[in-house]
Order: structure tokens, then sequence, then C-alpha cells
């Protein structure tokens, strides 16, 4: 028997519905504590640490010490290997208080920002690459670039061997449960629309 063709749009729109809500459920599920440093989308990875001979005064003045400079270099992130250089006036660094809540990230540390211009043609704003903290006489330097993790440790970080599916279910989590929420008000008002008219 044949089912008649409102009764197929109805099943149809049913489906649909239920497998947004299905999706929206395993994307919250999958989320990050809003704010949790430790999570993918805000961890910071530690670098190196090196002695504190003067070089937070230079941080204060926002100038990076050579000497970090170079270790960081050293360590392959630099122009050769297509990382933006960390070369005077390329780059601005700015102090961040323990418990400043930036987007995300919660600081549980002072430190300073990093910040470096990556010359886009059409996106001029710095980008946050390396975080220092002053531990007990030290100076720790983190990275954090989430573009360049993504490439690094989205496997790892995530157990997803595609970057795209870790950028949208787990980076950037909160987005695309907004979006979710979009397309399924979207679905229902059209289900529901439909309905009014009869048709469904």
């Amino acid at each position: 028997m044949k089912l008649p063709e409102m009764k197929t749009l109805t099943i149809f729109g049913i489906i649909t519905a239920l497998l947004l809500i299905g999706l929206a459920i395993y994307t919250i599920e999958d989320l990050p504590a809003y704010g949790d440093e430790n999570s993918p989308a805000n961890k910071h990875i530690k670098l190196f640490s090196i002695e504190d001979r003067g070089y937070a005064k230079e941080l204060n003045e926002s100038i990076l010490p050579i000497e970090i400079k170079n270790k960081i270099e050293e360590l392959g992130f630099n122009k050769k290997e297509n990382y933006p250089p960390l070369d005077e006036g390329n780059y601005e660094i700015e102090w961040v208080e323990k418990g400043t809540l930036e987007g995300p990230w919660l600081y549980s540390e002072d430190g300073w920002n990093v910040l470096i211009k990556e010359g886009e043609l059409f996106y001029h704003e710095p980008i946050k690459y390396y975080f220092i903290a002053e531990v007990d006489g030290n100076l720790s330097v983190y990275r954090y670039n989430w573009p360049v993790r993504v490439m690094e440790l989205t496997e790892e970080e995530t157990g997803m061997g595609n970057a795209v599916t870790s950028g949208l279910a787990d980076y950037r989590g909160y987005d695309t449960m907004g979006e979710e929420t979009v397309i399924l008000t979207g679905a229902i008002g059209v289900i529901l629309l439909l309905r009014r008219r009869g048709k469904l």
C-alpha cells in the first residue's frame, strides 16, 4: 500500500528533526566545560623554561628577550618552517593577570601573551602564539595557536583523524552547537508551517 504524500512528508520531517536533535546532543556531550583551561581548545603547550636574568623587565617593556626568541626559533618555530617571524615590530606583548576571562580562556596564572602579526591580506589583527609565565625565578614559555595545533595534535587531543571534524565538533563545539540549533529551529518551523497549511 502506497503511503499518501502527506504522510511521507511528515515522516521525513520527523526523521530530520530527530537526526538534528541527536547530533546536537552528541556535540553537547562532547564539549569541554566553558573556560576549562585544560580543554583542547584552550590548552597551551609548554615549550621550555629559562632562568629569569632580567627578562621579565624586558617583557614588561614590550621587548621579547633575544634568548627567548632564539630558543623558540631553534625549536623550529621560524620563518623557514612557515611560522611568522618574531622580528621587532612584528609582535606585541601584553600582560595578563590571573583570573582574567578572555573568551573561553580563563587564565590561572599571571603572564605575558606574545601576539604575532601573520601578514594576512584581509586580517591584520595579531594572533596569540606564545604565553610566558614567571614561576620561582624561571620563565616558562608556552605555545598556543589552535590552527597550528589542529595540524599537529588533533588526533592526540580529540581522537579524530580528520582536522575538519575535530575543529567543528570539538575545538569549535560551541559554535557548532549554535549552528545546529539554528538549523533545527528552521526545520521545525518548516514542519509547523506545512502542517498549518494542511500539507503535512
